[in-house]
């Protein structure tokens, strides 16, 4: 059996997608497997789960739980559960409070632990009070997995861990069967597309960008689609910079059903994050599409995009003037008729689809 474990879900995010992709994938290849989560936000995706029919052990949010009470109560109920040679799969790295008691429990019932790096190690340092437990748990990991090639290294930098890490692309669910073709350039529409999170989605930078832009092309738009609790702060943003006339914003979004309508409403796509982990769904899924991408080079981004301009455009995230001359290059490639759709897509297929991920997954896991 395989337990499918996150100590935290919210309504939506990369953590909930991945879970999502992942478990629909085992149940429809039959493999065994439970989810044991606990909610931040009531979870749709959890929800569609359950009514494939899917056993999940759910705790709800708990207002005012400062001791991580129900992350406790999911540990002791697995370790109720467990038998020898079963698997628990972390689909986010555990929080340190909670990480150490997690792999011992594990471990009494000759059970193994696997753990997937939704964020680069670079991002979650071990930080007291808890960081020198966090180490000495990550060292008792059965399998320790990184989500891309370019911060395989940093286990070993940021937490001292030399031994073996596997890398697993992220489970990705096809939505987009083939690329999507290009509308009419009269009007040049620029997109973003995820959660609306000034700090690490780093939007409040990307606007200002935008508006430089702008400031040299009057047919060039903004649409963003997603929600979050920062949105009016963003809508502030955006007036006070004079362009609230080229900025759309759409809302929120039901990945399952809006993706193709979303990728086909922009020419080409911004991810201008301040930090990530592996290739993000949001990059996997434009390149099913065979969109063109200007993308912050951290985390596991330079996988997908380095050494290959003309698939995405990386920029350093706290470097506007780059991010300015990134959006007017991608928008010349777009009137000169230079973006290849199926080149980007062919790349998807090299080894981020769904087979792709599963096989090294299966591979990790030692199934």
């Amino acid at each position: 059996m395989i337990y499918l474990f996150s100590d935290v879900v919210f309504r939506a995010g990369g953590v909930e997608t991945y879970l999502h992709a992942l478990a629909t994938h085992l149940h429809e290849e039959k493999i065994p497997f439970r989810i044991v989560v606990a909610e931040l936000e009531p979870c749709p995706l959890i929800d569609e789960l359950i009514t494939k029919g899917i056993e999940v052990y759910r705790q709800r949010r708990l207002p005012g739980d400062t001791w991580l009470v129900r992350q406790r109560f999911m540990i002791e109920w697995l370790g109720t559960k467990l038998r020898a040679g079963d698997w628990v799969f972390c689909v986010r790295q555990p929080m340190p409070q909670i990480y150490l008691r997690l792999v011992r429990t594990v471990h009494r019932r000759r059970a193994k632990i696997a753990v997937s790096w939704m964020l680069a190690p670079e991002f979650i340092p071990p930080t007291p009070p808890h960081g020198e437990k966090f180490v000495r748990a990550i060292e008792e990991t059965d399998a320790v997995i990184s989500v891309s090639h370019c911060t395989k290294h940093q286990f070993a930098d940021v937490y001292g861990y030399h031994s073996a890490v596997e890398v697993v692309p992220l489970h990705n669910l096809l939505f987009i069967r083939e690329p999507l073709p290009l509308s009419p350039i009269e009007t040049l529409k620029i997109g973003f597309f995820g959660r609306i999170d000034i700090k690490q989605k780093n939007l409040d930078v990307l606007v200002r960008a935008f508006a430089a832009t702008r400031g040299q092309r009057q047919n060039v738009e903004l649409h963003l689609y997603g929600h979050g609790t920062e949105q009016e702060q963003l809508k502030e943003i955006v007036a006070n910079l004079g362009v609230g006339d080229a900025v759309f914003f759409h809302g929120g979004y039901d990945h399952r059903h809006d993706l193709p309508r979303i990728l086909a409403s922009c020419h080409f796509f911004v991810y201008p994050s301040r930090y990530e982990g592996g290739p993000c769904f949001t990059l996997l899924e434009l390149m099913q599409a065979g969109r063109f991408c200007v993308a912050s080079r951290v985390g596991g981004i330079p996988d997908l995009y380095e050494g290959r301009p003309h698939l995405g455009l990386m920029v350093e995230p706290g470097n506007i003037d780059e991010l300015i001359d990134a959006l007017n290059l991608a928008l010349e490639m777009i009137i000169a008729g230079k973006i290849d759709g199926e080149a980007i897509r062919a790349r998807y297929h090299e080894g981020f689809d769904m087979p792709s991920a599963h096989r090294a997954w299966m591979k990790a896991l030692q199934i």
